[in-house]
C-alpha cells in the first residue's frame, strides 16, 4: 500500500450532532473509511473584521486521494459554514495493514 494514496482530511463543525450525522453519511457512502470526532476544540479566527472564538468539533476523515474532491463536495452540501474548513494532510508513514483497511473500505474511482 502506497502511503501517498491515503490522506487525512480535517474539517470542523459547529456541533457534535451535525459532525456525527455528516461523518456517518460519509462512511456509509464509502468516501472515508473512518471519521474521528474530537469534541470541544476552541477555534480563534478573524471573520468579517472581528476576532471570533467558538467551540467546535474537529473531524478527521481517513480517505484516498482520488476521493478528495467527492468528499469535499459531499461535505459542502450539508455544512452550515459559508467557508467550511477542508484541509488535506498526507501520511508520511502508516501501518500497511491499517492503510490497506482504509483502501478496502473506500470506493474505487
Amino acid at each position: 500500500m502506497n502511503n501517498l494514496n491515503i490522506k487525512l482530511v480535517l474539517c470542523s463543525f459547529p456541533d457534535m450532532d451535525l459532525a456525527r450525522q455528516i461523518g456517518t453519511d460519509i462512511v456509509r457512502k464509502q468516501l472515508a473509511a473512518c471519521v474521528n470526532l474530537i469534541p470541544k476544540i476552541e477555534s480563534i479566527y478573524e471573520w468579517n473584521g472581528k476576532i471570533q472564538s467558538e467551540i467546535e468539533i474537529l473531524s478527521i476523515f481517513k480517505t484516498k486521494i482520488e476521493l478528495i474532491e467527492k468528499l469535499e463536495a459531499e461535505i459542502s452540501i450539508s455544512h452550515p459554514y459559508e467557508i467550511p474548513e477542508f484541509i488535506t494532510l498526507g501520511i508520511e508513514h502508516g501501518s500497511s495493514r491499517y492503510l490497506e483497511w482504509i483502501d478496502k473500505l473506500t470506493i474505487s474511482v
